[in-house]
């Protein structure tokens, strides 16, 4: 009998993957600010918020949903493909689409939108917003711009730049 190992029969179901994706972001954006983002899940993510990220110095909140994948869709091109639907997108929210390209438990690129400019920059295609981005270092694809190498650069979008990463890696306000 053939020795057929789990991984080869069973693989993350999408639901495993925005679950995986959704406590990677929670989990990353609290550590990468040093504790000052603290993440709520909705009871109800029906309008497409995943997280709500509160600000603990300023109090103010920031809207989040979070795409998540394990691997690039196109391993040639490495390019990976969220979709945001369109009966969920928050448009004219004040916050952003996440995108977590996974290599395995950690985060190998992240690309953070502002929700004001999905429909700008993603592909209009009936019922969603199709984002296909690019996870080489050196593209120059229209989501370079939002693209980040892990979390703390991301904090630094979310929080306006107002925060310094030590060398310790802990997050602290500009000026501490």
């Amino acid at each position: 009998m053939e020795d057929v190992s789990a991984a080869s029969i069973f693989s993350l179901t999408s639901t495993q993957q925005g679950a995986i994706g959704e406590s990677v972001a929670a989990t990353g954006l609290m550590l990468a600010s040093g504790g000052r983002l603290s993440p709520f899940r909705p009871i109800a993510d029906d309008d497409g918020i995943d997280l709500l990220l509160v600000d603990k110095l300023t109090r103010s909140i920031v809207q989040l949903q979070v795409k998540c994948r394990t691997r690039v869709d196109d391993p040639k091109a490495e390019t990976v493909q969220f979709d945001v639907q369109l009966s969920t997108f928050a448009q004219g929210a004040r916050g952003y689409a996440l995108g977590i390209l996974l290599n395995g438990a950690s985060v190998r690129k992240a690309w953070l939108i502002p929700l004001s400019k999905l429909r700008n920059v993603a592909r209009a295609s009936p019922g969603k917003l199709v984002i296909v981005a690019s996870a080489k270092d050196h593209s120059a694809d229209r989501f370079r711009r939002f693209r980040h190498d892990g979390f703390e650069p991301v904090v630094r979008v979310i929080l306006g730049n107002d925060m310094a990463v030590s060398t310790s890696g802990r997050a602290r306000p500009v000026g501490e």
